[in-house]
Parts: C-alpha cells; sequence; structure tokens
C-alpha cells in the first residue's frame, strides 16, 4: 500500500516572540494591577502538538484540543494540492429522537489524548444529559490521508442515536460532489442551508424529527434530497489540478452525508438506530487524498475502503 507513514512526532512551540513583546511593554499603574480581572492575566500554556507526515502529505494534530481531529496542513514535495482543512472528521454531534447535541462531545465532555506510532486516539467521557462515551482513533494512511475509527458505549438506550462527524472547509473550498440517482451531484448548499442525502426513506425521517431544531431556530433551513445518496462518499475536489478528498463510510454506518453551507462543512451521520445500555457500536470512516482526473476514479478507493473496513468487523 506505498511508504510506510512516518511516525508522529511531537513539536514544541517557540516562546521567544512573546518574552520579547512582555518585556517591551510599558509597566501598568500600581492601581490598575489591583483592579485588573484574574482573567485578563496572561497566561502561557504548553501545546502538545505532533506533526505527521503521510504519503508525502504534512499535517498535524493537538492532543489538548480532540474536538478538530486532525488537520492537513501541505504537501512534503510542493505538489500542487487542494486547499487543505484544519478540522477532518472530528466528533462534533449527538443525536436522538427529538434531541439535539450540538457540540456536546467537544464543548461539554472531559477528553485524553494518546499518540502511538501511527496513531492518535481520543477517549471522550460522557457530556452532560448524554450518556455516550466515546473513542476516536485517528490512523494515518501510508499513501495518504486517515482512517477513523469511532467506539461508542452506552449507559442508557436511546432511540435511533446517531453522532455527527464533520470536516470543516477551507473559505475557498473547492467543489462538492455526492453520487445520488445513478449520477454524480455537484452539491451546491446555499449560506443558510443544510443539504442532506440520507441512506434511506427511514434515514430522512430522522433528519426531521427535531433534532435538527436547534439549527433550524438559528435561521438555517434544513433541505433533504429524496433520492439519498447511492454511495456514503463525498468528494472535495480541485477542478484545476483534479486532486480531491474522498470522505467515505460502510453503508451500514452512516445514515445520512451533508453538506452545511453556513459552516461550509461536509459531514456524517453514524449509525442512526436505538441502541441499548451497557451496547458499543463500532464506525470507521477514511479520508483519501487522491489523484482524480473523473469523478469515478474516487470509487476505486471507496471499494478498497470497503473491503479493508468490513474484514476489520
Amino acid at each position: 500500500m506505498g511508504t510506510a507513514a512516518k511516525p508522529i512526532s511531537k513539536t514544541t512551540s517557540r516562546t521567544k516572540a512573546a518574552a520579547a513583546s512582555k518585556a517591551a511593554a510599558p509597566p501598568k499603574p500600581a492601581a490598575a494591577k489591583e483592579n485588573k480581572p484574574a482573567s485578563d492575566t496572561p497566561v502561557l500554556r504548553p501545546v502538545p502538538l505532533y506533526e505527521f507526515v503521510a504519503g508525502g502529505v504534512n499535517g498535524h494534530v493537538r492532543l489538548n484540543d480532540p474536538g478538530r481531529g486532525i488537520g492537513f496542513t501541505g504537501a512534503a514535495d510542493g505538489r500542487a494540492l487542494p486547499a487543505y482543512s484544519q478540522e477532518v472528521l472530528s466528533l462534533r454531534h449527538y443525536f436522538s429522537t427529538a434531541d439535539s447535541g450540538l457540540l456536546a462531545p467537544r464543548m461539554d465532555a472531559a477528553c485524553a489524548g494518546k499518540v502511538e506510532k501511527n496513531a492518535v486516539v481520543f477517549s471522550y467521557d460522557r457530556p452532560a444529559k448524554w450518556p455516550v462515551a466515546a473513542t476516536a482513533r485517528y490512523e494515518l494512511l501510508p499513501d495518504g490521508g486517515a482512517d477513523a475509527a469511532f467506539t461508542f458505549a452506552f449507559s442508557k438506550p436511546l432511540k435511533r442515536f446517531e453522532a455527527g462527524i464533520e470536516t470543516l472547509m477551507p473559505r475557498s473550498q473547492p467543489n462538492v460532489y455526492v453520487h445520488s440517482g445513478g449520477n454524480w451531484v455537484r452539491v451546491a448548499a446555499g449560506p443558510q442551508v443544510q443539504k442532506f442525502y440520507p441512506r434511506n426513506l427511514g434515514a430522512a425521517e430522522l433528519i426531521l424529527d427535531g433534532r435538527w431544531d436547534a439549527l433550524r431556530m438559528g435561521g438555517v433551513g434544513l433541505a433533504v434530497e429524496p433520492q439519498g445518496y447511492d454511495y456514503p462518499i463525498v468528494v472535495v475536489r480541485d477542478e484545476r489540478t483534479g486532486w480531491a478528498f474522498a470522505y467515505m463510510a460502510l453503508t451500514e454506518d452512516c445514515s445520512a452525508v451533508w453538506v452545511n453551507g453556513p459552516e461550509r462543512a461536509v459531514g456524517v451521520a453514524l449509525l442512526g438506530a436505538d441502541v441499548k445500555a451497557q451496547e458499543k457500536a463500532h464506525c470507521r470512516l477514511r479520508v483519501a487524498l487522491c489523484q482524480a482526473d473523473k469523478l469515478d476514479d474516487t470509487l476505486n478507493y471507496y471499494r478498497q475502503f470497503v473491503q479493508e473496513a468490513r474484514a476489520r468487523k
């Protein structure tokens, strides 16, 4: 499968500029210092930053910021590649019937991170009001990209549970495509629209059962494509170079894919099923960086992923 991914290596941030700036600043009057709120006191904290190179692609991950997943930053050899995202396949939402936890894992769950040879693992505690603990393992691929394996453990039953995984795209977003109705469809979600492609009719019903009401109350419209997706794959392609990021899942794991116009995000909803207390659910996603002279080229990567993912189950 190509050359082996180089192990993730730790780097440290430099603080000389910050120290010089602090030294050059004029002293504050004593009275002002006494009345200054504690929250305004300058604080320096170490940021565990790990850089990686896999398949000639550079990236990084921060252990103290698990809600952002992993980030791609460039190519090791200066190749012309599509615009990179700093938040790739991050665990962001929990949903169940008529209940939404937008950003619940990211904002409300304590999380610990650790580094393995070619992977980073985040372990999320149960957030407030959600009986779900989760593990996200990001494993580098030798040819570029990464696999993200999610495990969800439930302490109580939930009706029609979904986990929302998103990738935030840069402002100069390339074209986004979904395979629907037998063809590739370019998805153009408006500035106030989130467009969904569900797995089937049952999955489409989940989108409108109230779990997305917080988004709708914020002025974002929900558009559900009745034909749904043919394959649970979203392709973000730079038309000038032919390079693409292909985000993919297994059909049995993926209840819907979406494109969010306001957030410039592509998303994947996992599971979409009733879960029992003490049950565990395992799902796997992949982001593959590939040269796609035509969009159908990405389906070869999807078929390879399906074969490998199902072999691991």
